[in-house]
């Protein structure tokens, strides 16, 4: 996929992207989806975030392993159609595991939430736009307990997503959505209809 610029086209073109070539990301690219990431907005500025970036084969195949194990549980053997061309995590060149703090009660909330998914989106657009593809995922955490000690994540830490982060395989065209009209209600919904 080419680079983009122009940040309206960037929201048009964010795709979910779960295959990828062999071509390789940079660290001085990865540090760059990684800046962008650190610059969201958290809730009272707190950055409560790590992002656990994984490049060892050895490691990502484990992840994969446990991933597969938890769409095999969600989906009882059949995958749903969006994901037959996907390959596992394991062939993404990088994986990204966006941690975050979890309050004193060690419970993940609403609010935990709404400190680490902007971070997750401006990780994404900022790879986009860099011609990288990403899909976020949060069904590893049907397997969290496992994935947690493979990768040694300490107590008081969430996994929010996995995600994996290459070059597309192929070039990926703009998103599909319905017009904008159809998702907007202004003031308030209206009144039920009588029946």
């Amino acid at each position: 996929m080419e680079p983009i610029d122009d940040v309206m086209q960037l929201f048009r073109h964010q795709r979910a992207v779960r295959a990828w070539s062999d071509r390789p990301v940079s660290d001085d690219v990865l540090r760059q989806v990684l800046e962008a990431a650190i610059h969201g907005p958290s809730g009272s500025n707190s950055q409560p975030w790590r992002f656990l970036v994984i490049r060892d084969q050895a490691v990502k195949e484990q992840v994969s392993a446990l991933y597969e194990e938890a769409m095999a549980e969600q989906y009882q053997g059949a995958e749903p159609d969006r994901a037959r061309d996907r390959q596992t995590l394991a062939d993404a060149p990088v994986l990204i595991v966006p941690l975050v703090r979890v309050p004193g009660n060690g419970r993940a909330g609403f609010q935990t939430g709404a400190s680490i998914y902007p971070a997750c989106q401006n990780l994404m657009l900022a790879a986009r736009s860099l011609g990288l593809g990403t899909v976020l995922s949060t069904l590893h955490r049907l397997r969290k307990a496992q994935i947690h000690e493979v990768l040694r994540i300490p107590e008081g830490w969430e996994s929010a997503a996995i995600i994996p982060l290459g070059y597309p395989d192929r070039n990926y065209g703009p998103n599909k959505r319905r017009p904008v009209e159809e998702f907007i209600v202004y003031d308030r919904f209206p009144e039920p209809e009588a029946s």
